[in-house]
Formats: C-alpha cells, sequence, structure tokens
C-alpha cells in the first residue's frame, strides 16, 4: 500500500490541509452548501412595480390556479395595482387554497375547469374572446402549457417569432440586464435571435432605457470560422442595427467584455471599433443558444442574487412563465413586465 503525509496549517480560521502536491481548502463545521450561493433577494423590485400603470391594471388569466403559492402571488399582484388576476381551474380547490391563506375572493372572477389541458384550452379562447390579455402559468407542467399557446389554431402565435426574455434585477437596485432566450427556444436560428435582439431593445425602452445596448454573445470577439456563433453574433448584430435606429447592437463579444469596462481596457478595445459603443455597457444579452442562458440567468440569480423576471413576447399577448422555485418578488416582477407591455 501507500502511505503519505498530511499536514494541516491554520491560516485565518481555514484549515489548509497538504497531501503530496495537492491542496484543499476545506471550512470546518459549515454545510454542504456551496459558498458561491447567494440567498434570493428579500426585497420587492419597487422601481419596476412604479412603470406599471396602476389605474388601469389589466385582467390576465392564472391558468390552473391551484395551489398556495399560485394564488399568493394573484393577490399580492392585484393588491399592488399590477393585475386584474382571472382565477382558472378547478372552483372548489381554488376556494379552498384562497381560505388556506385568509384571501376573500369576492369579487374574483373564477373560471372552473378540469385537469392541466382545459386549464389552458379555457385560458387561450378567454383571449380569444378578449377576455384576458395576458396568460400567467399556475400550476400546471410548462410543455402543457406552452403547447397549448403554441398551436396554430389557438390563436395566439403572430407573424413575430415566441421567444422569452429575462429582466435580471440587481439586489441592491442599478440597471437590469436582460437575457434572451433561456427558456424556450433550444437551437435558435439567426433571424429568432435578430428578434430577440429587437425585443429586448423594445422591451429596454419601456424600462426606461432611453438607448438600448445589446450585445450578442460568443466565446470571443473574433469573427472565427472554428467558433460559428461569432459569425452569426456579427450577422445579427448588422441585421438588428438595420431594422432599429434607436438602439446599439453589438457582436460577437464575450460575456466579459459585453459587460465590463475593466476588461474593455484590459484587452484595447475602442470605442471607435465595430463593437466599442456597446462593449462594456450592455443592457441586453443575446445567447447562442438555450443551454448558455439558462446556465448565465441561474448563475446571475444564484451566485449574484439576481433577481429573475421573465416572460414570453413575440404572441398576441404576454406570457409568463414562472417556476416553481422562483421567489415570490420575481413572479410579481414578471407579472409587472407584463403589465408595461399591455399598457
Amino acid at each position: 500500500c501507500h502511505s503519505f503525509t498530511v499536514r494541516l496549517f491554520a491560516i485565518e480560521g481555514i484549515i489548509l490541509v497538504q497531501k503530496a502536491t495537492d491542496y484543499n481548502f476545506v471550512e470546518p463545521n459549515k454545510s454542504l452548501r456551496s459558498p458561491f450561493l447567494q440567498d434570493p433577494p428579500q426585497n420587492s423590485p419597487t422601481r419596476l412595480f412604479g412603470l406599471v400603470d396602476k389605474a388601469k391594471p389589466t385582467c390576465m388569466a392564472f391558468v390552473r390556479a391551484i395551489g398556495t403559492g399560485v394564488l399568493e402571488t394573484a393577490r399580492d399582484g392585484l393588491s399592488l395595482g399590477l393585475v386584474v388576476p382571472v382565477l382558472v381551474g378547478e372552483a372548489q380547490t381554488i376556494k379552498a387554497d384562497a381560505e388556506a391563506i385568509g384571501w376573500n375572493l369576492d369579487g374574483i372572477r373564477i373560471v372552473h375547469s378540469e385537469g392541466e389541458k382545459e386549464a389552458i384550452e379555457t385560458a387561450i379562447s378567454m383571449v380569444a374572446k378578449g377576455e384576458v390579455s395576458g396568460l400567467i402559468k399556475g400550476q400546471l407542467h410548462s410543455d402543457v402549457f406552452m403547447g397549448g399557446i403554441v398551436k396554430r389554431d389557438a390563436g395566439i402565435r403572430t407573424k413575430r417569432r415566441m421567444l422569452h426574455i429575462f429582466a435580471m434585477l440587481p439586489p441592491n437596485g442599478g440597471r437590469a440586464l436582460l437575457i434572451s432566450d433561456a427558456a424556450v427556444n433550444v437551437s435558435p436560428n439567426v433571424e429568432t435571435r435578430v428578434e430577440a435582439a429587437l425585443q429586448m431593445a423594445a422591451l429596454a425602452r419601456l424600462i426606461g432605457v432611453a438607448r438600448p445596448k445589446v450585445a450578442v454573445l460568443s466565446a470571443t470577439e473574433s469573427l472565427l470560422a472554428s467558433i460559428p456563433s461569432s459569425i452569426e453574433a456579427d450577422q445579427i448584430a448588422r441585421l438588428a442595427s438595420s431594422a432599429d435606429d434607436n438602439a446599439d447592437f453589438a457582436g460577437p463579444l464575450s460575456f466579459d467584455l459585453a459587460l465590463s469596462p475593466d476588461s474593455v481596457a484590459a484587452k484595447g478595445i475602442s470605442k471607435d471599433s465595430a463593437v466599442g459603443h456597446v462593449a462594456g455597457k450592455a443592457d441586453a444579452l443575446v445567447v447562442p443558444e438555450i443551454v448558455s442562458g439558462n446556465i448565465l440567468f441561474k448563475s446571475l440569480a444564484y451566485c449574484a442574487g439576481g433577481l429573475a423576471a421573465g416572460m414570453v413576447v413575440g404572441g398576441k399577448v404576454p406570457i409568463v412563465l414562472t417556476s416553481r422555485s422562483d421567489p415570490p418578488s420575481a413572479r410579481l416582477a414578471s407579472i409587472a413586465l407584463a403589465a408595461l407591455i399591455n399598457s
């Protein structure tokens, strides 16, 4: 058998374990929770709420509005003036769950349906009749929810490509960072990513950015045939620029060059270069595909304390696609974004 020597050194309360030439830092008496994780922000995004015209909240359908979490979101959205909720789902369950959280449903419209499939079909018919101007995912599977919406005969789709946008809100306030697409389009082509760039520019203007700066991401700022996303990023930026004169688009840019002025300076990116007007100060990021986008938004949420407000755009009405793991403030921020689009 092999033997080895272990030496322990104490450095500022951290034990340094030496085994041959390998070093591991071990913090004693700590849980297995990663030290990179940040708790989600507890404060609500009041600035975003303030942009909504609370004098005219619109009706939106909470699709399969069962479960206390869904109903708390509907109740709080109503009290904040963000939405007039229409509760679609099993009526008796909705009433029982509302009673469990102390919510009096007097004056709240309940539309009975049975099961997930009937809930989304009922909500879609309400959009067609002009009874609601938005769809909010409740307690049903995402594939059932979106599957019903994207059907051609549902009447939700338009000539524009449907895609998802996250507005990442910093934990201590400040500029939002938009990301698309991290939830719906798996491998978007150039045309879909051009649409993502344009939709994010439009949303950025709605939340107060006078002239949005949109970065199209790749692993490099150079045009390399070996990295196809770099070539496509250049095409996307050019096509988006020709379609929207009130925003700046640039690509390819790596993540650090999109956001960090220090990285821009270190790499000598000139303000007069093709990407210089966006580099280091991007308001929005177009990602190459869903995997990179999903990892990026979750990294900002879980490791930087960002609040992820998300929705699907490009349809007849805004669609709020929330997750069961979303904190309440993220659900309300997503509804506020949908209300802004409806305003």
